[in-house]
This record gives C-alpha cells, sequence and structure tokens, in this order.
C-alpha cells in the first residue's frame, strides 16, 4: 500500500471557498481514484485547507491496479464465415482491430446469438503512472463560485496557483498544470515562514506546516480560533456573541490564529445594539462581547493570521479602524433621528418599485390595504387591526434612512429599532423586523401578529405584481425570488395555524393592483395558485409526504393552505396501514368508472327500491349509515378520524365490485349504479382525488 499527498497551493482564496474546495477535492479525488481501481476497502481520504491551499491525502493506495479481462464482441458468427468456412471481411476487420489473428478469436454465446469474440488481457498499470494523468486532470475538475485568469494563462482557478506538491510514498508525481510544476516543496505561512519547506511524504505534511505557522487541518484551526477568541473574551470580563458562522468565516481567513481583545469609547453604544455589531461582523471580522445581562460591552475580538511581537501595537490599528466606522454609524444615527420614522413614508414616493408596478410607496399602499383585509379575514379587533396597518406603513420607512444605506443588511432591524425610540407600540416596531421572517427554510417565524399579516401581505402582492408583469421564475432562474416568497407564505399561513382563503386573498391583491394590471386577473390568479400548489407539494415532500399523495390532495383544489397540509399529512399515514390501502384500492375503481363514464353519470340520488343485488344494497346502507358522521369529521378539519371512519366501506366496496356489474345493458339499473358510485364520489372528492394515488 502507498500513500498519497497532493497540495495546490495558489494566492489567498475567499473564505468563503475554502470549506466547499475541501468538500469538492476529497469526493472528486476518491471517485477518480475508485474509478481508477486504486482505492481499496478501509483506505482513508482526507482533505485539508487554508486560503493558501487545498489537500488531498491518502493513506492505504493501491501500488498499481489489477489486471483486468474485457470481453470485445464482434460480428455474429454466421456473418463471420462464408459458404467454404472461410473468414469474411468483417471477421478479418474485427481480428485486425483487436490486434489478433482469426484464429485466436473465439465464439461467445449471446442475447441475439452466437457471435464472434476475442478476451483481451489489460494489465494493470502502476499507480504512479496513473496519478500522473489524473492529478492534472483533478485540478481542472475544482469549481469556484468565480474563477480568474492570470499571465497569459487560459486556464481558470479560483486565484493564482504558485505550487503543487504530488509525492507518492515521497516520490514526486510528474505534471505541469498553467506553466507550474509539480515537486515537494511547499510554503509555510506567507509572513511568519515564507520560505519553501521540503514534504518528504504523507506522514510529514501536515507536521512541517504546522512548524511553518500553517495549520492546515481545518478542524484544529477552528479550534484555534475558537481558543484564542474565548480567551481574550474572558480576559476582557465578557462573553461572546454567538456568532458560529463568523467563527467559521476567521477559521477559513487564517492559516495561523492569535486573538487580541480591543475597546471603543462608550458613548458610541448609543448607537443600535444591531448596528454596532454589524459594523464589526460585516466590515471587520470582529466578534462582539455582552455582559451577562446581555448588554453589549464596549470591546471587541479580532483574529490575526500572524504572531505579532507587539499585539498592542495591532490592537489599536484595530481600534483605529472600528472608531472610524462607529462615528459614521452615530453620524447616520443623528441625522435619521432628525424626524420620526413614518415621515420617511413620503420619500418612498422618490423610490421606483418595479418599472411597471410603480413606486416603494405605491406598493406600501397596496400591502398595508391587504394586510387590513387580513385583519377582518381573521377576525381581530379594530385595535389590533390599526396595528396591522400601521406596522405596514412602517415597514418599508427605512429603506431610505442613512442606517440602512450604510448597512442594507440591517433593513427591518433599524426600522424597529427607530419605532421603539418613536414610542410606537411594542407589536407595531417588532412587526417591522418581523415581516422579513422567515428569511429562510429553517429561519425562525416572526413573534408578532403583525410582522406575519404585513409579511403575507408584502410578499402575496410581490408574488401577484411580478406574475402579472410576466416576471415570473422560469426554470432555475428566480432573480426576485418569489419561489422563497412563496414558501414564506406557506409556512407562516401553516405555522401560525392561520385559516385563510387563498383564492379571497388573491382577488384581493389582484384588485388593489388593478392600476398596474397588464392583463387580466383570473388568469394571473390561476398561474399564482399552480405556483403555490407547487412549492406547497415540494413542502409536504421534505416532510414525509409521497408525491402521489400531494398530488391526489392538490387535485381538489388549492385554497385553505393549512386544510390542504392536515389532508395531505393524514392521507400520507392512512396510506401506509393494509386496511386503508384496501380501500384505497376500490375507490380508485370507483372514481376511474366515474371519470370514465362523466357523460352517463346522472345527479340524482340512487334509490334502494331500483337495487336488484343484495351487495349493491349492502353497499348503498353502509354508505348512507356512516356519510353523515364522515362529514361532519371532515368539517371538523379530523382528517385522521374521516379516513378511520370511511374505512368501514372497503368491505362492501370489494363485495360490490365482485358480484356486481355497474354497465349493464339495463339504462336504469346502470344509472341507479353510477349514482351510487356518484354519491361516494362526491364525499370522498372533497378530501382528494384518490385514482392519483399509486398503491402496490
Amino acid at each position: 500500500m502507498a500513500d498519497l499527498i497532493f497540495e495546490i497551493g495558489c494566492e489567498e482564496m475567499p473564505a468563503r471557498f475554502v470549506a466547499p474546495a475541501m468538500e469538492q477535492i476529497q469526493a472528486k479525488g476518491r471517485k477518480e481514484l475508485e474509478r481508477q481501481g486504486l482505492l481499496p476497502e478501509g483506505a482513508e481520504v482526507l482533505s485539508f485547507g487554508t486560503p493558501r491551499r487545498l489537500a488531498l491525502l491518502v493513506s492505504g493506495l493501491k501500488q498499481r491496479q489489477e489486471d483486468k479481462e474485457e470481453q470485445a464482441l464482434g460480428p455474429p458468427v454466421k456473418a463471420a464465415y462464408d459458404k467454404e468456412g472461410k473468414p469474411t471481411k468483417a471477421a478479418l476487420g474485427f481480428a485486425k482491430s483487436q490486434g489478433v489473428e482469426v484464429g485466436e478469436l473465439g465464439q461467445f454465446d449471446t442475447d441475439k446469438g452466437p457471435r464472434l469474440g476475442v478476451i483481451k488481457r489489460i494489465p494493470g498499470r502502476p499507480a504512479f503512472e496513473v496519478l500522473t494523468e489524473l492529478l492534472p486532470h483533478l485540478v481542472a475538475d475544482l469549481h469556484f463560485p468565480k474563477t480568474m485568469r492570470w499571465g497569459s494563462q487560459s486556464f481558470r482557478f479560483a486565484r493564482p496557483i504558485h505550487w503543487f506538491v504530488a509525492l507518492l510514498d515521497g516520490a514526486v508525481i510528474p505534471f505541469e498544470v498553467a506553466q507550474i510544476k509539480s515537486g515537494n516543496t511547499t510554503r509555510g505561512h506567507r509572513f511568519l515562514a515564507p520560505s519553501a519547506i521540503e514534504i518528504n511524504g504523507a506522514d510529514d505534511y501536515l507536521s512541517k506546516l504546522k512548524e511553518a505557522y500553517v495549520l492546515a487541518d481545518r478542524d484544529e484551526r477552528s479550534a484555534k480560533v475558537r481558543q484564542e477568541v474565548e480567551a481574550a473574551a474572558t480576559q476582557a470580563g465578557g462573553r461572546l456573541v454567538t456568532d458560529d458562522a463568523l467563527m467559521d468565516e476567521n477559521t477559513d481567513l487564517v492559516e495561523w490564529a492569535a486573538a487580541c481583545c480591543g475597546s471603543f469609547d462608550r458613548e458610541f453604544l448609543e448607537v443600535p445594539k444591531a448596528v454596532i455589531i454589524s459594523a464589526m461582523r460585516e466590515h471587520q471580522r470582529y466578534f462582539a462581547l455582552e455582559d451577562q445581562a446581555g448588554n453589549l460591552l464596549p470591546n471587541f475580538i479580532a483574529v490575526n493570521n500572524t504572531q505579532p511581537k507587539d499585539m498592542a501595537v495591532v490592537t489599536a490599528g484595530h481600534q483605529k479602524v472600528l472608531r472610524a466606522r462607529l462615528a459614521d454609524a452615530r453620524f447616520f444615527l443623528t441625522e435619521d433621528r432628525k424626524k420620526p420614522l413614518i415621515d420617511y413614508l413620503e420619500e418612498l414616493k422618490q423610490v421606483t418599485y418595479h418599472a411597471k408596478l410603480g413606486t416603494s410607496f405605491d406598493k406600501v399602499e397596496r400591502f398595508a390595504a391587504l394586510a387590513g383585509f387580513l385583519a377582518d379575514e381573521l377576525g381581530l379587533s379594530a385595535e389590533e387591526k390599526s396595528q396591522v396597518e400601521r406596522t405596514a406603513r412602517l415597514a418599508k420607512c427605512d429603506l431610505v434612512t442613512e442606517m440602512v444605506g450604510e448597512f442594507p443588511t440591517l433593513q427591518g432591524v433599524v426600522g424597529t429599532e427607530y419605532a421603539t425610540r418613536d414610542g410606537e407600540p411594542q407589536a407595531v416596531a417588532a412587526g417591522i423586523a418581523g415581516h422579513y421572517l422567515p428569511a429562510g427554510a429553517d429561519s425562525p417565524l416572526p413573534l408578532e401578529i403583525t410582522g406575519v399579516l404585513v409579511g403575507i401581505a408584502d410578499r402575496l402582492d410581490s408574488i401577484c405584481g411580478l406574475f402579472a408583469a410576466d416576471e415570473k421564475p422560469s426554470g432555475a432562474a428566480d432573480p426576485f425570488a418569489l419561489r422563497r416568497a412563496a414558501i414564506a407564505v406557506i409556512r407562516l399561513v401553516i405555522e401560525k395555524d392561520l385559516s385563510l382563503s387563498l383564492s379571497r386573498l388573491l382577488n384581493q391583491a389582484m384588485a388593489g393592483l388593478g392600476l398596474w394590471m397588464q392583463t387580466p386577473a383570473e388568469p394571473v390568479a390561476q398561474e399564482v395558485t399552480a405556483f403555490f400548489a407547487a412549492r406547497l407539494s415540494g413542502i409536504l415532500a421534505e416532510q414525509g409526504v409521497p408525491t402521489d399523495v400531494s398530488q391526489a390532495v392538490l387535485a381538489v383544489g388549492l385554497d385553505d393552505l393549512k386544510d390542504t397540509a392536515a389532508r395531505a399529512k393524514a392521507l400520507a399515514q392512512a396510506k401506509n396501514t393494509a386496511e386503508f390501502a384496501t380501500l384505497a384500492v376500490g375507490l380508485k375503481r370507483v372514481m376511474n368508472i366515474l371519470k370514465k363514464e362523466a357523460a352517463q353519470v346522472p345527479q340524482d340520488a340512487p334509490t334502494e327500491a331500483a337495487m336488484s343485488e343484495e351487495t349493491e344494497k349492502a353497499l348503498y346502507r353502509a354508505f348512507t349509515e356512516l356519510e353523515a358522521e364522515a362529514a361532519q369529521l371532515f368539517a371538523a378539519g379530523d382528517y385522521q378520524g374521516f379516513l378511520a371512519r370511511v374505512s368501514a366501506l372497503k368491505d362492501p366496496i370489494d363485495k360490490f365490485f365482485d358480484d356486481v356489474m355497474v354497465m349493464v345493458e339495463d339504462e336504469t339499473t346502470r344509472r341507479n349504479r353510477l349514482a351510487l358510485l356518484n354519491l361516494m364520489g362526491r364525499l370522498f372528492n372533497r378530501f382528494a382525488r384518490f385514482e392519483y394515488l399509486q398503491l402496490n
């Protein structure tokens, strides 16, 4: 067995490139080595990475490929020889193509009859030889969000490449990419150990880099960063404001870590906490500190990619940079607070939301009215409705403030802070930031009903308006993030347990868009409904609901999102039971007959007097006995109870189809039997279209 160490050395990559690139080189390296037959079971494939390097370390690699045999098939035997038994041109040509004599060809039985063929023995190649070809392809196969060329090179990579280390059991694997030749020398830390370092093999790779102030093992480097940061926080007498993403980013910004604790003037604490943290995080990658009560401290932690001789000098530099940032933030606060937040609403008239949909002010007016409609639909009190509408009018005001202009990621957060300082009710202030939630599939939801309803209204206005403006998503393209907006609406409705009519909401949204509608409202509403149905189906699939179940439920129509999801989950759970599966088979037969014979199905109720067979009478009686109770369970939303109750029809339906032919010649009997099936269909079609179910 052999050990491989392969390293790509380059200029500093962005921090966000490092971890994904490590995953790529490990996965693709493993795949290629397995494909080449060099990776035995139990071999270890590891990846390492810093801003300046990506590395692959493989232990237990095979020294060479195993020999293998390949069967090559040629022409059919009957076409390979003439009547005299001499080889034809087909046989001669095949033998020549395989590099053998005709006499060395054999006959092989195949599905298409006997054919000429040959077993070719292919000797395995040494791993050294295979890797000489494989490693350059591995470099070229790595993908990054952005790549670049350098010098006169046409080759692209995340950043210019400066060196390759490629060793198999200490021997250099020779290749060249982008005019860089492989070798056995790497580089240490850019400042602390910039000289070339000779690597003897996989065994000393990590240790020699560590001696040169490079922690190539990302887990080790992450632990070092965390240790340094927490020690500095303890020394300052505070605790870190939790930020795992920032910890990861700092890990991938450095090769060595040394943290320092700086401070800033207490007067800057008048700036909103979120703004101070953002100034530290977004611009400088600093960690914020707070006391045990959660109050922000006038301190920060910076992670340095070096081990400075005089940490005080470095800390002073960090403090100088941060002071300028915080001074700007305080200036923006002073300017913004010269008038209350609501006064910024007029300035939204100067901001174009969309060329076909008016200004941001127009949008606020639309979704404020829609939010008020939502409040009425849910039966909120007059005071609650007033707070919802007030939240809507304030929701976008901070977009034109100086603070959000400098810190755009804080939209909503700044609005909440300013509204609180203006003395707005807590529900209104919290709703401003809350209406942006959820920000993603796993993001928390807003706590206040103000944020919930304004968030729904804002997103519905965007979806309906942009669909009407022909800006709907296509394929993978979704420039206005409408899919994410629809998922957010669905989550808000379902997880906040809101019973709302989607059709009524869409009609109201379309009415609000009247001045900007370029197309008739009805087809747009139909498109938007289908768009929501697709998103709901995806959400249900993630929760374990099979696609056929979602299709069966959605085929009935989509209006109450919460109710539709509840029916789908109940049907998915029932489908897994043997008893219901049998019932579903019978119901599918019912629905298929009704669909096929739709032109003949009467709308009248069946009559027992017209029934000649005992089994059809039994089915009719069984259904009429449970119909009222099942309808009550359905109306109450007890869908598991509904499905359990109607499961009593399993045996009557089976016996009906065993003994009775529906499409008989006698018209009266035929119509009465179709009416019986239609009677059941009316109830079950309110729940789902059972013919869509895929049953084993």
